[in-house]
């Protein structure tokens, strides 16, 4: 018995073992199965050692969003004007148009110097005027568009067409958001000093001629022309002579904060994002007015009600009495030169009587020429027109610059995330979803559409990261573009794509395409790294002109196929611990 006993105990100790020993190889699998990317080591990672014209760099992205990420977005409790009250009456049972009533209570807090502009719970009818772009506009800091929620506070758009023939831009909105258009990137400087030393890496440290202009908080625009020298140099002959057209310089916008007379230097918040040089004239100014700060629109839902068209052909934007002649370009949002604001709690619906189940005319969210938004828990879908001459988009991102893009959601649309614009550079999209791309509702509610990605999309957006985000139904897409004028051509360089995974719900595609999550054939240097599900091939077929001869240097790819393993699985959390600490504030 008791060899029986000691028998059964040793084979009970041998199976612990083996149970034990198992674990330690399952975790040291598993610890060596973790990878790091070779181009951001735990050790030694130093962007600004980089340059651009040569150089494969992973930059610090931890800047975007609200005021750098530095403190938590604001809860503002007051003072409150809710349109409901005397003296504003706005009607929130959706019967009567109450435009008039929310832009009194919208004049009234900015004249005050801020406040928040509160919609109880209620359907709101409002409608853009003949003589108007917007329904609604924001122009003065500290306003704060609040509802009850977005299951309880409704803004129902009911204007069908929202096209200006007689005006130089047809993109009409219903909520407006905008700052000086002296603030605009392109505006000339009321005084500006040239760059001493090319700026050629992702520096904060800029010399300049002379530092008596400058100011600690100052906002600057660090910025240089486009030239026939840049386009050539940059591997774009095609915009040669079209720079208006483009935007005149590529731009940054920077925050000044320290000033150092002895070596004539002023350092920025900010990194800078691509090279600046002093042939194209580099130089740093101070513009006419800053953009508008401190505005937040949160918790409702907006939507309109539906075109009564049949026929939304792709390029029928251009045929005057055409349904999608009377759209073409128009959103629910816009924001035009703002700094230092957000959008939470915002969502599309489908507005009761709605046969098509579209949500909205054309685009869901724009951003221009604004920096440091942080756009977060929102969620956009089902355009009635996703036709060509951008119709169709869930958020655009264009000209602005390091912008936070959190935990939203584009559905069903014609694009789902698109950066536009020269130097649109930056900007984060962390933990977002891309799905079922490449439709519209039409008139039948499900119409098919040219584009079918989240993409970079025109005229060399810059430096932007996409983090731990999800394609379903979807993929992105960061290829050269051949067509329209000006050529779209190398739309973006030094972008990086970290961590994505792809579902295999996808129809739009060909069967040579039907696993790819990713196509990347940037200028210069692009990045992907780490992708995993269903969907996670990256294709980087060259098809960039590019400065360094036909095609250019093929796009750098780890871990295809291998992101569930990825160290850090987030680049941006993880660059906000690098640069923050402990003090950084938590992601909500």
């Amino acid at each position: 018995m008791r060899r029986l006993a000691f028998l059964v105990m040793s084979l009970r100790t041998l199976a612990a073992f083996f149970v034990f020993a198992g674990l330690l190889i399952s975790r040291s699998v598993a610890l060596d199965a973790t990878w790091r990317s070779e181009l951001y080591p735990e050790q030694g990672w130093n962007p600004e050692a980089a340059r651009f014209d040569r150089d494969k760099v992973v930059q610090d992205f931890s800047y975007a969003g609200y005021r750098r990420g530095e403190v938590p977005i604001p809860r503002i409790a007051g003072p409150v004007y809710d349109v409901t009250s005397a003296p504003y009456l706005a009607d929130p049972s959706g019967e009567r148009d109450a435009t008039a009533a929310i832009q009194a209570a919208i004049n009234a807090a900015g004249e005050a110097g801020g406040g928040v502009v509160f919609l109880p719970a209620g359907t709101y009818r409002v409608s853009v005027a003949s003589d108007a772009n917007e329904a609604l506009l924001i122009e003065r800091p500290g306003v704060i568009l609040r509802g009850a929620g977005t299951e309880r506070t409704f803004l129902l758009n009911t204007t069908t067409v929202l096209r200006t023939p007689d005006r130089p831009s047809p993109s009409r909105t219903v909520i407006r958001v905008r700052g000086p258009f002296e603030a605009k990137l392109s505006a000339p400087a009321r005084t500006k000093t040239p760059v001493t030393t090319d700026l050629v890496s992702p520096t904060r440290v800029i010399p300049v001629a002379d530092t008596k202009p400058f100011q600690l908080n100052q906002i600057v625009v660090v910025r240089a022309a486009l030239t026939d020298e840049w386009f050539r140099e940059t591997g774009e002959p095609r915009w040669m002579g079209q720079a208006s057209a483009l935007g005149t310089y590529l731009a940054f916008r920077r925050t000044v904060v320290a000033v150092d007379p002895a070596a004539s230097t002023v350092t920025v918040d900010v990194p800078l994002r691509y090279a600046l040089l002093r042939r194209d004239g580099a130089h740093v100014a101070l513009l006419p007015a800053d953009p508008v700060a401190e505005i937040g629109l949160e918790d409702f839902s907006i939507g309109s009600i539906e075109h009564p068209g049949t026929e939304w052909g792709n390029r029928d934007f251009m045929q005057p009495g055409m349904p999608a002649y009377d759209i073409h370009a128009s959103s629910l949002i816009q924001i035009e030169r703002a700094r230092d604001s957000w959008v939470r709690g915002v969502h599309s619906f489908q507005a009761p009587g709605n046969r098509s189940t579209a949500h909205m005319p054309s685009n869901g969210l724009v951003l221009r020429e604004s920096s440091h938004l942080t756009i977060e828990d929102c969620r956009f879908e089902r355009p009635q027109y996703g036709g060509a001459g951008g119709n169709g988009y869930m958020f655009t991102i264009e000209r602005s610059q390091e912008c936070l893009f959190l935990r939203n959601e584009a559905r069903f649309s014609r694009h789902g995330f698109s950066f536009k614009g020269m130097g649109c550079s930056g900007n984060v999209l962390h933990a977002c979803v891309d799905a079922e791309t490449g439709y519209a509702t039409g008139a039948s509610g499900r119409m098919d559409t040219r584009g079918r990605t989240s993409d970079f999309h025109m005229w060399f957006s810059i430096s932007n990261l996409v983090d731990s985000c999800l394609a379903d139904g979807s993929r992105y897409e960061a290829a050269y573009r051949a067509g329209e004028n000006p050529p779209h051509g190398i739309v973006t360089a030094h972008t990086v794509f970290w961590n994505i995974s792809g579902t295999d719900r996808i129809t739009k595609v060909t069967p040579a395409e039907s696993h790819v999550v990713i196509r990347s054939d940037q200028g210069r240097y692009g990045y992907v790294i780490g992708t995993s599900g269903p969907r996670s091939l990256v294709d980087t077929t060259q098809g960039v002109p590019g400065p360094d001869g036909p095609g250019g240097p093929v796009d750098h790819v780890e871990g295809e196929g291998k992101g569930q393993t990825l160290l850090p699985a987030s680049l941006f959390i993880d660059q906000r611990r690098r640069r923050l600490g402990p003090s950084a504030p938590v992601l909500p």
